[in-house]
């Protein structure tokens, strides 16, 4: 069953064929297109690209993952910046990934563009949080746009889940 509420989007098969088919396009990401929404400090250059590396656990702390030379996985991340505010020194970034590595964007944003998500604990940057008015209570990360093909029909389906109240209260949306 796929359904669509304005809390967000769940994707649940009826049938254990259309399990299948579901895990197999998002494992080979074939016919699905996942877009994140990214508040974060800074704002990337450029302004529009692409990151591709690998991305592995991290060799100084093993409960994070960091772009590696070796023993990681691919990982591509398409971004764009859609709105900054210089003030605050924030910009909201719409990431697309073509892959689906542990922490890719968040890893991504921060190590490779020089620009952590806001409220990021794990690879962000606390002073640059406590800077912010109201201080984010979380990651401001958030799964906006999941397009997928049907399982059974093979129609393009399109879900889009509208940003949380934390995302407006940062004023830049």
């Amino acid at each position: 069953r796929l359904d669509q509420d304005t809390s967000g989007v769940m994707v649940a098969a009826k049938s254990q064929r259309a399990m299948d088919a579901l895990t197999r396009a998002f494992s080979r990401h074939d016919g699905v297109a996942k877009t994140y929404l990214a508040i974060a400090h800074g704002s990337p250059v450029p302004a529009e690209g692409r990151v591709e590396t690998l991305i592995g656990r991290s060799p100084r702390d093993r409960k994070k993952m960091a772009v590696v030379d070796k023993n990681g996985k691919n990982a591509i991340t398409l971004y764009r910046v859609a709105a900054t505010d210089p003030g605050k020194g924030l910009s909201l970034v719409e990431c697309r990934i073509l892959t689906g590595r542990t922490h890719q964007i968040r890893v991504h944003l921060s190590s490779v563009l020089g620009c952590p998500i806001a409220g990021d604990a794990t690879y962000g940057r606390a002073w640059m949080d406590k800077r912010l008015e109201p201080r984010p209570a979380r990651q401001l990360l958030h799964a906006w746009k999941l397009s997928l093909r049907h399982p059974v029909t093979g129609k393009t389906m399109e879900f889009e889940a509208p940003p949380p109240p934390d995302f407006r209260e940062c004023g830049i949306i």
